[in-house]
């Protein structure tokens, strides 16, 4: 029979090894699919779990380290309007009104006997600095002013890193606070006045302490330094009013709020119910 001659090609596709190299090529390329399909897979995981996370739905038990690369600051947590704060910043300055600064304390404190109260007897830059810096309290009161009290550039700078970190501040009845609340916030508020009575605004106090307030407040005896309700920043809101004038209102800024209470509480007769908006303004 005759031998029929074969090309080096037809022959190498015939020899046993190119047999070998095919399925080792096929084996191969069955490996690097399942690799990318698992790089596939584990892409699609993670961006799950960033997602979860950037939507602050985190895990408990594995949270608090995830977040930490996605948050520089941790937003407080939510807080317990059943539970009324333990403590309290006051300032006391040469600037504030004595009479009313000791009766403010009284009012704080009534039905909240346990209260610690800590005052702050400056604005000088060091002394304050160190003051809003000891303690972890989220609260700081302003009572009324007899005199505009001086306060410094690094001061001011404090009160608005104090504010953003998620902490409160109330300025009580005087209109030197609206000019420093101005300065130091870069807000225009202007002054009002209106005779009482003021009503509650039902849709601006839902899910803050004012919710449970009385839903008109009698004008007390004493002095009310009023805001236009126009005037208030536009992260604002005003709690209660009467004729476009505003007697307590709250702005958010960054983490923290702002909240002023146009009640002088310049006599303890005729106070009504404005000791329950004291209290509210200090747990927002």
């Amino acid at each position: 029979s005759e031998v029929k001659a074969m090309s080096p090609e037809e022959l190498m596709a015939t020899s046993p090894s190119a047999h070998n190299a095919t399925r080792i090529s096929r084996t191969a390329l069955t490996l690097a699919l399942c690799g990318l399909g698992i790089v596939a897979a584990c892409c699609v995981v993670l961006g799950a779990e960033e997602e979860r996370v950037l939507g602050g739905n985190l895990v408990e038990g594995r949270g608090d380290a995830l977040a930490a690369s996605y948050f520089a600051v941790e937003k407080p947590k939510a807080f317990n309007f059943n539970r009324f704060i333990d403590r309290v910043w006051f300032y006391d300055g040469r600037a504030a009104a004595r009479d009313e600064e000791g009766f403010l304390e009284k009012i704080a404190r009534r039905h909240h006997y346990k209260l610690q109260i800590h005052r702050i007897p400056t604005f000088k830059d060091n002394v304050f600095r160190a003051a809003l810096f000891s303690e972890d309290i989220r609260c700081m009161v302003f009572p009324p002013l007899v005199h505009f009290p001086g306060i410094a550039e690094l001061a001011q700078k404090d009160l608005r890193g104090y504010v953003s970190a998620g902490n409160n501040l109330v300025f009580v009845g005087s209109y030197e606070w609206l000019s420093v609340m101005n300065d130091v916030f870069g807000f225009q508020l202007q002054s009002s006045y209106a005779d009482g009575p003021y009503y509650r605004n039902d849709r601006t106090v839902k899910g803050t302490p004012f919710q449970w307030s009385r839903s008109m407040l009698e004008a007390p005896d004493g002095s009310v330094y009023g805001v236009k309700v126009n005037s208030i920043p536009m992260d604002g809101a005003c709690m209660f009013d009467t004729m476009g004038t505003c007697v307590a209102f709250y702005v958010k800024y960054n983490l923290g709020t702002v909240v002023y209470v146009a009640f002088a509480y310049d006599t303890p007769y005729g106070i009504g119910h404005w000791d329950q908006i004291l209290h509210a303004a200090m747990m927002m």
